[in-house]
């Protein structure tokens, strides 16, 4: 069953025709002969964050996608994380960062003492405080070349 949250190959295809600046950059959208193997890379996340993960779509109010996110596991209490956005992320920044903000916050109930993990490789000059908003904190001794390592930390349940 087709909720509002399911993400569909047509999501991602169209992401990859109109690729927010960021994205193209992140995941080399413009390499037309990577593009089967890319969205076959991202589904296949995409099948790990519905088995064990979580993921999550928005989109305009004409149905087309905005934005994917998605978690899904990788080793013993280590997750990977992904986000991939079309060129309407311009304009709905603000209101997506801070809605990944609280769906980081609400999942990390769910996996406690979790890290969350994500290469990214992107210059942007306000990458570093993006990240750091939405509840990653840079770690630059897991950097592997260009590519700049992030980590969320869900916070360990409270002792009663």
């Amino acid at each position: 069953m087709e909720t509002e949250n399911t993400i569909l190959a047509r999501d991602i295809e169209y992401i990859i025709d109109h690729p927010w600046y960021i994205s193209d950059k992140e995941w080399g959208l413009h390499e037309e002969s990577l593009r089967e193997s890319l969205i076959a890379s991202i589904l296949t996340r995409l099948e790990g964050s519905d088995k064990n993960g979580y993921s999550r779509i928005w989109r305009t109010q004409d149905g087309e996608p905005i934005a994917i996110l998605g978690a899904y596991m990788v080793g013993e209490k280590r997750m990977e994380t992904f986000f991939l956005a079309s060129g309407h992320m311009e304009e709905h920044a603000l209101r997506i960062t801070f809605e990944m903000r609280r769906i980081l916050r609400e999942q990390s109930s769910n996996y406690p003492g979790y890290t969350c993990g994500l290469y990214s490789e992107t210059d942007h000059p306000n990458h570093v405080n993006w990240f750091r908003l939405i509840g990653f904190q840079y770690t630059p001794e897991q950097n592997k070349g260009n590519m700049r390592y992030f980590e969320y930390k869900a916070p360990r349940p409270k002792r009663v």
